[in-house]
């Protein structure tokens, strides 16, 4: 009886071991896609779910891929963008790894940068939530939600 405790706690405590390097691993790979998204590597979008759920400043509502969204007239058109020009610098807040280990959150500061095809620079400063969804052992993109930040208006 008494080897069978012990058994049982070792076993008990392997596994939480093993979850917890597990989490690790999973919050550092998704730390590693959001430096390949930062450093224009790869766009979020190559690694979205298929039905991904996106929602911008630059948009009136959430939209829910292959949708493309509504753009808000006057705040920078994702369409008058000069292709190519985007690049953010996200800082990580917080990651959160559910116990299940195929669903995560993101919460982030970022900052992102583009030019307009009038040659107009930008820099928006924005807070990003994402939602992260393991698919076939790849972690990927299933809802993304920003916002800039509030700022004073120009007295």
């Amino acid at each position: 009886m008494r080897v069978a405790s012990v058994t049982g706690c070792l076993v008990l405590a392997l596994a939480a071991i093993v979850s917890a390097q597990t989490t690790q691993t999973d919050e550092q790979q998704i730390r590693a896609l959001i430096a390949k998204i930062d450093s224009a590597e790869t766009t979020e979008g190559g690694l979205a779910t298929k039905d991904r759920i996106f929602w911008s400043g630059a948009y009136k509502r959430p939209a829910i891929a292959p949708e493309r969204g509504e753009e808000i007239p006057g705040v920078g058109q994702v369409s008058d963008r000069k292709e190519g020009s985007q690049r953010t610098k996200t800082t990580p807040v917080r990651i959160e790894i559910a116990k299940s280990g195929d669903l995560a959150y993101e919460f982030s500061n970022n900052v992102l940068t583009f030019e307009m095809k009038s040659g107009e620079k930008r820099t928006v400063p924005n807070s990003v939530l994402r939602v992260w969804r393991k698919e076939a052992g790849q972690w990927r993109v299933a809802a993304h939600l920003s916002n800039r930040h509030w700022e004073a208006p120009a007295k």
